[in-house]
């Protein structure tokens, strides 16, 4: 039977073409938006993204569109870290799907049993239930998006015979009903070079069509639309890059409704080069997002927050300047590449949320996993206060940790140690860890028994124990490097490779010092490609905290008053992003960077006010001391402490407090401490300074067990750079690339050429760099290399080379063959080279041909030949006209030339 043919395709009918196929990287294709009367077209909300859970106050119903958004999250997400692990309760939720949503039933539900099986290596037991085959020779009628779903795993192989030719048979079938994934689809094909049989329509009309069908109809869903088509063109998968195509069509979604697309092009802005900043233009879309209550947030893994309501005012206070200062930039930042949203917190936390209501439906499942009821109890501390929702977080972590979630245990046992009077609870949270790391391999868990043993049983110091636990989490190398934001970026990977391959490491793993030391280190790297600064900066833009690290270290290290204020503004629009968790950081980094200015003072009063109502002690305590009212202060959030305060928000309380409560509190700041000096001192200063002898005297004694070296963080020395001291010298770089030449990595040698071919550098050895030069040229492709290096090389590796090849008929053969590179190569070793008027007639002549063939460097050194006769007439006119060229093309040796030459010849 013949599929049905949509609008889009009979209209690709129309234009069929007789044209070869074509075969490219990218095409280069300006789809533009068309002309459009800016209104509110797009529903608030539609540009939302089924990620975006966020909730404005008052939305306190848990409707079965939410419930069903949530639900698809979860899936996605436990797909994503262990498909197998989550296997049972995976299809438990997919099955909820089907009830929620009567669409999902059937095909797309079999699709996405599929998909799991697929996405848990359990490919044998997919073949066993032919649930593939099950999707080909079913009755029901198969929709567009399954039919590209289906044709993956024929044209791949997965979970069924692999058929080509029927896979590409649904694409096409797809991409005759107009369906844009298939006829991006098609594209692909063609551009890797393939064939798409009974395909005949061009590649440019057939991606046209593919963002035709995107936009769609003018209604509700254009915005959405507009923006996926803007991100392929920042993808540059199909069509060539092109960001000013992108804002267009961000700026078309904007004008049509689209909150999310307003602030993109916000964000175009204010990654923008100088030249190219517009503050009028950014404002104005500004004032569009926030206008359309923009809360456009990243995935929230185990919460959502309650989103006030803002105004333009207070997002322009928060964001200040866009600053156009970065000309005055010494170093790279790759801040352009993240995605920054706007995310702000209510003043104070709503006891009440849809997200707790879900988790709570969650619990109901038999398959619920253990981490659904440490994600309930963590978000009912959130929710009511670290101490006013323990009893109910106990009694979910109790169940989190008989299901077998070792960070359950782990929280489980963190409030356990508050009551360490009692021996039973220390044993129990010593259990706890213990079977977090024996049964599951949670290694944090490890610190953490180091630290009931160091610091927090009442009998500590025991060293015996905390060394043994110490040691075991020291070789698992999950402790991040303690290291200085200046150490971090001149890193050498050839005197410590061990500690930049330990940050890389933790950032694979997300760990988010880590991810953000890293960042900063890719961004300075001048051999990093774009690839890898996305990837990078993708990953830190999945992490808030990663991202306000990113910010701090970009104000520590700036050099200069413009990337100073750059720091700052990256540092606000971090802010934006995260809401008041990165509220403290933002309000040092303003007082240090310009405290003194009363507006900015109290912009600084606001963020710690709106921190401390979170229980966050340093907050409060910042609070306290720039207005110098710590009574008042305390006054203000002594029922905060109470609830939610954290160790040093109790420690603060300390002084406030009767001494019954005093205990209290110091029992509990034990419980939420560091084993580390900082903590230790502090608990020791405030027991003495509420009369308790003996318990300072015990911290005292905690703090002299401490295993960490005062006197070298003194000297700016860290443990790590101690520990390596005189332990051997790392391989050089000429070492680590002859062992990879050795591991057969051929192009090895280029490297090691310009390493022994540098006269200023201590591995410089003209015969070993002509061995490594003359052994690329048996490498495909290299040629190239060689000539051009050859041809820069000091006159003692050319002459090694010379007396172990032939260069010259080297670049005479590959002259001859037309490489235009060669051409121009060839010419210049004949005229270094000369010994007769003939070698620098033949000299001019390739210069020739590689100028004509649209060599650069070709044409500004033809207009020298041409200019003064060597090997030719002079010819001042045409001498101009190559020296112009190659002016205009950016060849700066040829715009003095160009000066000189117009003198001559005139205008």
């Amino acid at each position: 039977m013949k599929p049905h043919v949509s609008f889009l395709a009979a209209l690709s009918a129309i234009f069929l073409l007789d044209a070869a196929p074509v075969r490219a990287d990218t095409l280069d294709l300006a789809f533009m938006p068309p002309q459009v009367v800016p209104q509110d077209l797009c529903i608030p909300g539609a540009t939302q993204t089924e990620d975006d859970l966020a909730t404005g106050n008052g939305d306190d119903l848990l409707t079965d569109e939410l419930r069903l958004r949530f639900v698809q999250r979860d899936i996605r997400n436990l797909q994503a870290e262990d498909a197998n692990r989550w296997f049972d309760f995976i299809l438990t939720l997919i099955d909820w799907q089907a009830e929620l949503d009567p669409d999902f039933a059937g095909t797309p539900q079999l699709l996405a049993r599929i998909a799991l099986h697929i996405d848990a290596g359990r490919l044998e037991d997919l073949e066993a239930l032919k649930l593939i085959d099950q999707l080909r020779l079913g009755n029901a009628p198969m929709g567009n998006g399954a039919r590209m779903q289906l044709a993956q795993y024929y044209l791949n192989g997965i979970g069924v015979a692999q058929d080509r030719d029927y896979a590409i048979s649904l694409i096409r079938e797809a991409a005759y009903n107009g369906h844009p994934d298939a006829l991006l689809g098609v594209a692909r094909i063609i551009l890797q070079g393939g064939q798409v049989p009974g395909w005949d329509a061009p590649l440019d009309m057939t991606v046209t069509l593919a963002f035709g069908g995107m936009l769609g109809q003018m209604n509700a869903e254009v915005c959405h639309h507009a923006e996926r088509i803007a991100q392929e063109y920042l993808n540059g998968d199909v069509v060539t890059r092109n960001p000013e195509m992108a804002l267009q069509w961000f700026r078309f979604g904007a004008d049509l409704g689209g909150a999310s697309a307003a602030w993109r092009v916000v964000e175009f802005h204010l990654e923008a080069e100088a030249a190219r900043k517009d503050n009028a233009e950014m404002l104005k879309y500004l004032d569009l997002a926030v206008a359309r209550g923009i809360t456009v947030e990243a995935v929230q893994a185990d919460r959502i927050r309650a989103a006030a309501l803002i105004d333009l005012p207070q997002v322009e206070r928060i964001l200040g300047t866009n600053f156009s200062a970065d000309t005055g930039r010494g170093r790279p930042s790759l801040s352009r590449y993240l995605q920054l949203s706007v995310k702000l917190d209510s003043e104070t936390a709503d006891p009440d949320s849809i997200y707790l209501e879900y988790l709570t439906e969650l619990t109901r499942f038999e398959t619920a996993p253990g981490w659904v009821f440490t994600a309930l109890a963590t978000e009912t501390l959130v929710r009511l206060g670290r101490w006013a929702g323990e009893a109910e977080a106990v009694a979910l972590l109790e169940e989190a940790a008989r299901r077998n979630d070792p960070e359950g245990m782990r929280l489980l046992a963190e409030i356990l140690i508050r009551y360490r009077d009692d021996p039973a609870q220390v044993h129990r949270a010593i259990n706890l860890l213990s079977d977090a790391v024996s049964r599951f391999g949670l290694m944090e868990a490890m610190d953490d028994l180091d630290s009931v043993y160091r610091c927090q049983a009442t009998q500590a110091p025991l060293l015996d124990e905390a060394a043994y636990w110490a040691r075991a989490y020291a070789a698992t190398q999950s402790q991040p490097v303690t290291i200085s934001p200046t150490d971090l970026v001149v890193l050498d990977p050839f005197k410590a490779p061990e500690i930049i391959a330990h940050i890389q490491s933790q950032a694979l793993r997300g760990e988010p010092q880590a991810l953000a030391g890293f960042l900063q280190r890719v961004q300075i790297d001048p051999l990093a490609t774009e690839d890898a600064q996305r990837l990078w900066a993708d990953r830190a833009d999945a992490s808030d905290k990663a991202l306000e690290l990113f910010a701090e270290l970009e104000f520590t290290l700036a050099t200069n008053p413009a990337e100073r204020d750059l720091a700052v503004e990256l540092f606000r629009r971090v802010y934006l992003n995260n809401g008041v968790t990165s509220a403290l950081d933002l309000s040092v980094a303003l007082v240090e960077d310009n405290g003194r200015d009363p507006a900015i003072a109290a912009e600084i009063v606001d963020y710690l006010t709106k921190a401390s109502f979170r229980g966050e002690g340093a907050s409060i305590r910042l609070l306290a001391s720039l207005t110098g009212a710590e009574d008042a202060v305390f006054a203000q959030f002594a029922t905060v402490i109470e609830e939610r305060g954290d160790f040093l928000a109790l420690m603060f309380a300390l002084p406030h407090v009767p001494p019954t409560q005093a205990e209290d509190y110091l029992d509990r700041a034990v419980s939420l401490m560091n084993c580390g000096s900082k903590d230790v001192d502090e608990l020791g200063a405030a027991a003495s300074i509420v009369g308790m002898v003996e318990q300072s005297d015990h911290w005292r004694q905690v703090g002299l067990a401490l295993d960490y070296g005062h006197v070298l963080a003194k000297l700016s020395l860290t443990d790590w750079q101690v520990d390596a001291y005189a332990t051997g010298a790392a391989p050089t770089q000429v070492q680590v690339f002859e062992r990879a030449l050795a591991e057969g990595e051929l192009t090895a040698n280029q490297t090691l050429f310009d390493l022994t071919a540098d006269p200023d550098l201590s591995s410089y050895d003209p015969d070993a760099a002509a061995e490594h030069l003359l052994a690329l040229l048996d490498l495909p492709g290299q040629e190239p290399f060689v000539l051009e290096r050859y041809g820069t090389a000091p006159p003692e590796v050319r002459r090694a080379v010379d007396q172990r090849h032939d260069m010259a008929e080297q670049f005479r053969r590959a002259a001859e063959r037309g490489d235009i590179v060669a051409q121009r190569s060839y010419a210049l070793h004949l005229r270094r080279t000369a010994v007769s008027v003939l070698d620098l007639q033949d000299s001019a002549r390739w210069l020739d041909e590689a100028a004509k063939g649209g060599d650069i460097i070709a044409m500004a050194e033809l207009a020298q030949v041409l200019a003064y006769g060597i090997g030719t007439d002079p010819d001042p006119v045409a001498a101009l006209s190559w020296a112009s060229q190659a002016a205009r093309a950016g060849n700066a040796a040829a715009v003095e030339l160009e000066r000189l030459l117009q003198l001559t010849v005139g205008p």
